[in-house]
């Protein structure tokens, strides 16, 4: 699984990407991190061809699930028929499934309407919807936002279960105390470009502070830049 975008934007010969390249390991989450506006959500529209230009090769698995940053689902359907609809197309573990749903304290609420769902329960119904497919990789923008400690903490230990079972994980978020948690290696984006990649110590390395927290490697990169 690799990903090699030498050139990417919403225009012909206006880049907002250039030479972002990493590769997504089996039994292994990467964080793709870095501030607002860095190009990490545009990455991900560049890997799924949905930007109006990109020069590159891009190589994922076909079993692959999909969280965004913003819930995506059909207004007149239940949660249950969300569910039906997935396992309609992907082959699905229904003793997992209702785990899943035990685990983000969604059962009482499968006959109610994903539309009528706040924020955070659009974002568990996602992760449900995703996690049930069983897939070899996946990736996951933002799943934090809109979570509760509870859901995330639960999320962490689900993400570390799949890892065990040998997904190839792609984690973009700026919850970065999380991110160093569950990661194994990072792609740092900045101005759309690569900053530093690798683990958190090769990272701590390249940028002068050794055994340094994620947190604080960018916060003086922030200071740096003011």
């Amino acid at each position: 699984m690799h990903v090699s975008i030498q050139q990417a934007g919403y225009d012909v010969g206006q880049p907002v990407l250039q030479e972002i390249t990493f590769s997504l390991h089996p039994g292994s989450i990467t964080g793709l991190i870095g501030t607002n506006g860095a190009g990490k959500s545009t990455t991900i529209q560049a890997m799924f061809g949905t930007l109006p230009w990109v020069e590159g090769e891009i190589d994922l698995p076909i079993s692959l699930a999909y969280i965004p940053e913003q819930p995506t689902y059909y207004e007149y359907l239940t949660l249950a028929e969300h569910l039906e609809l997935v396992a309609s197309l992907h082959e699905t573990d229904h003793a997992f499934t209702e785990r899943l749903l035990k685990t983000f304290e969604l059962h009482a609420v499968t006959n109610d309407y994903v539309s009528s769902f706040s924020k955070g329960m659009k974002q568990k119904v996602m992760l449900v919807c995703a996690l049930m497919q069983r897939a070899d990789c996946l990736i996951i923008d933002e799943p934090f936002v809109g979570l509760d400690a509870v859901a995330t903490i639960r999320l962490l230990h689900l993400l570390e279960a799949e890892r065990t079972r040998g997904v190839a994980i792609l984690l973009v978020t700026h919850v970065l105390d999380s991110a160093e948690r569950l990661c194994d290696d990072f792609v740092w984006i900045d101005q759309g470009r690569i900053k530093h990649q690798g683990t958190l110590a090769q990272i701590g390395e390249a940028s002068g502070q050794p055994s340094a927290r994620l947190f604080d490697i960018m916060e003086a990169m922030v200071l740096e830049h003011d």
